[in-house]
């Protein structure tokens, strides 16, 4: 009798146990327990959560059909929609993995991206800033289009999918498999790949994302972000629909679509950098917006003054159901969270102790761990959500991970009471409307013009966007190229938010008796954003 329940129940699901909880079995299952419960919307696209699995489904089919086999790298750049989920989850249960790109990358970062992971299919939708047909024959990788075919070589992606089954693919993948790789620049400039195996991203999803954000089936969360991000992907996306709720998805920030967006679909979650709450709050007037249904909202990604932080829960009205999170991607990401509770007393912190199932430490430069307070230290992260490695760079994984632990390169304080306050940053990185900038990078390029000597670059304070990426440089010869030149220059080497918002061209650039340049000198002379950014 035994023996014949379980032979029906592996019939009806049509199951083959699966090694502990992965993504792809993620979708298997809520599509099995929630079959007709709304999943994902896109606009006037409604999907459920078994037509999202049988999309899904057919997306791997497909794949496989091609050739994928498991374990290989699939590089998706794509607008977010409601396919670029079905991609994410066709992709994994081909046992490929995903390998997201920013959609404003230039070529030239595109092409390093699938040429170091060793990408073997990229699939894309239609990309204005990006020039696909040179694309065309640069890398050993077949091109899919998912949105109009601008070169003769890539295959339509959209009519081979339409010949495949929505069976579920005969895939086995386990908990340890690798699922994805997030790409994240380094101070050299060099962008590094964050690996993550399924068990690592199910927890992320599951303690990270449900649990901290208080997602639940009920849950309706509205994903604005770019879905290439991890925050909006691993903890937002996949943490919604590990609990059984719904996805709103838009496809870009506009402030009216935006609340009206949040009225029309009883939007309860919503996550996003400081620039989007002080674009709103500084645009129109909010409280004409019904915004009843919203249970948390969530705002990371920047730094953000502790008055810009009330007066967005004033003008939001959001108090009691207002959260500030930090974290990193090498992190899933997870790291700390400031909870509704605790905003009106603690605006200037970012929490305590760590997200659930997060631990923070505070380590000195030889890895001591600092309990005192008002002693600055290196922010490290220990959580079973933190990557692996970096693919294919020993090196720097060693320099960034002791022991399972994260070393974030932010720095910190313990207050008396035990919350932590955000320092400075160890690394050089910017922070303009919730995207990392890395200072080296765009120095490389800007060292690249034949008349520049010296470049520095580093960030200045903007208001709405927390900072804007200031360039400080000299010249072989005095007065051979203007700031306006060499903002045009970088326009289309560099993603526009890591152009120069503000150049300024100087005579000398301070170093040090071993020729070093001394960049925190240069900061604090420089430090004013000068004068207009030189719109060209």
């Amino acid at each position: 009798m035994k023996e014949r329940l379980h032979e029906g129940i592996m019939k009806l699901f049509e199951i083959r146990k699966p090694k502990h909880m992965t993504v792809a079995e993620l979708m298997y299952e809520n599509a099995r327990k929630y079959p007709n419960k709304e999943a994902i919307v896109f606009g006037d696209i409604q999907m459920s959560y078994r037509e999202a699995d049988k999309a899904s489904n057919r997306i791997a089919n497909c794949l496989i059909d091609l050739g994928v086999k498991k374990g290989d790298k699939i590089t998706l750049m794509v607008t977010n929609s409601e396919m670029f989920i079905i991609y994410y989850f066709g992709i994994v249960k081909a046992g490929g993995v995903v390998v997201p790109i920013n959609t404003s990358f230039t070529l030239n970062e595109v092409k390093f991206i699938i040429k170091n992971c060793g990408s073997k299919y990229f699939i894309y939708n239609n990309l204005p800033n990006l020039s696909i047909e040179k694309l065309e024959n640069a890398e050993d990788v077949q091109l899919l289009c998912a949105g109009d075919s601008e070169t003769t070589s890539a295959l339509d992606f959209n009519e081979l999918i339409s010949l495949c089954q929505t069976d579920r693919p005969l895939i086995e993948i386990d908990e340890d498999d690798l699922c994805s790789i997030l790409y994240t620049s380094g101070t050299t400039g060099t962008p590094r790949g964050a690996m993550f195996t399924h068990r690592k991203i199910i927890y992320d999803a599951s303690i990270i994302g449900a649990l901290t954000h208080r997602f639940n089936y009920y849950s309706r969360s509205l994903i604005m972000m770019p879905m290439f991000h991890s925050a909006p992907l691993n903890n937002h996306v996949l943490g919604t629909l590990f609990v059984g709720g719904t996805v709103v998805v838009l496809s870009k920030f506009d402030v009216d679509i935006f609340f009206r967006t949040i009225q029309s679909e009883k939007v309860t979650h919503f996550f996003g950098p400081a620039i989007v709450y002080l674009s709103c709050i500084h645009s129109c007037d909010v409280s004409k917006y019904d915004l009843s249904s919203v249970q948390m909202f969530i705002m990371g990604g920047s730094p953000v003054l502790p008055k810009d932080l009330i007066d967005i829960i004033e003008k939001f009205q959001m108090q009691g159901r207002f959260m500030q999170v930090y974290g990193l991607t090498e992190s899933g990401p997870s790291g700390c969270a400031l909870f509704p509770e605790d905003i009106a007393d603690k605006a200037y912190s970012i929490g305590i102790g760590g997200s659930f199932g997060t631990e923070l430490a505070l380590v000195d430069t030889q890895h001591n761990v600092i309990t005192q307070s008002h002693v600055v230290g290196e922010l490290a992260v220990f959580s079973e959500s933190n990557m692996l490695a970096y693919y294919n760079d020993t090196s720097k994984t060693e320099s960034t991970m002791a022991d399972g632990w994260v070393l974030t390169g932010d720095l910190a304080k313990y207050e008396d009471d035990g919350y932590l306050c955000f320092v400075d940053r160890v690394k050089d990185i910017i922070i303009t409307g919730g995207q990392n900038v890395y200072s080296k990078e765009v120095e490389n390029v800007i060292m690249e013009h034949p008349d520049v000597r010296e470049a520095v670059v580093f960030g200045v304070f903007n208001e709405e966007w927390g900072e804007s990426v200031k360039a400080v440089i000299s010249l072989v010869t005095k007065g051979a190229v203007s700031p306006r030149e060499i903002k045009s220059y970088c326009k289309d080497k560099l993603a526009k938010f890591k152009q120069p918002y503000y150049v300024q061209i100087v005579d000398e650039i301070p170093h040090n008796q071993t020729g070093k340049i001394l960049k925190h000198v240069v900061r604090e002379l420089y430090c004013q954003p000068a004068d207009d950014p030189l719109e060209v």
